[in-house]
């Protein structure tokens, strides 16, 4: 669903980055992998201290939920010249809970058009609008620092085993 781009690397970075992706795109490939991986797992504790569990304290309701299961690693592609990844959450509602939305209580006197349905939430008692969680963007705030660290260590190991 949501991608990760990080804005705080240089242009030097970025060359770096592009001319050591075209002369080796393997190594550049697993240290992407690698990355969105430790990404993933960020979006995951994210999403459950955010997210939640339901009522209860069921430990194993998280596992059994579809949101808490969707989060996937996509594949390898090109934007601009750059190689990327994608990282996101494969759930059919998965926009709802990251961006937010209008509850709709469900009659059978469901209006079918969106302004209908957003006026019927107005006057329907209980129903209002559940804001995003916005998990994706807490996690890339939470793994920048740690990317940048990992791309720094990338780079000296890279130069420490090929200028030998």
């Amino acid at each position: 669903m949501d991608g990760f781009l990080f804005d705080s690397l240089t242009e030097n970075y970025q060359k770096f980055f592009r001319d050591l992706n075209k002369k080796f795109p393997e190594k550049s490939k697993e240290f992407l992998k690698t990355e969105t991986q430790k990404y993933l797992k960020v979006a995951k504790r994210v999403a459950k201290k955010e997210v939640g569990t339901s009522k209860g304290t069921k430990k194993d309701w998280i596992d059994s939920k579809s949101y808490h299961k969707g989060f996937k690693i996509g594949k390898f592609y090109t934007f601009s010249n750059d190689l990327c990844i994608r990282a996101y959450n494969k759930s059919p509602h998965a926009h709802l809970v990251e961006y937010g939305h209008v509850n709709v209580p469900r009659s059978s006197k469901r209006a079918t058009t969106r302004a209908g349905r957003a006026e019927q939430a107005k006057q329907k008692r209980g129903s209002g609008y559940t804001l995003g969680k916005f998990v994706f963007k807490v996690a890339e705030m939470d793994f920048s620092d740690d990317y940048l660290k990992d791309a720094d260590a990338f780079m000296y190991n890279f130069f420490k085993d090929n200028l030998k």
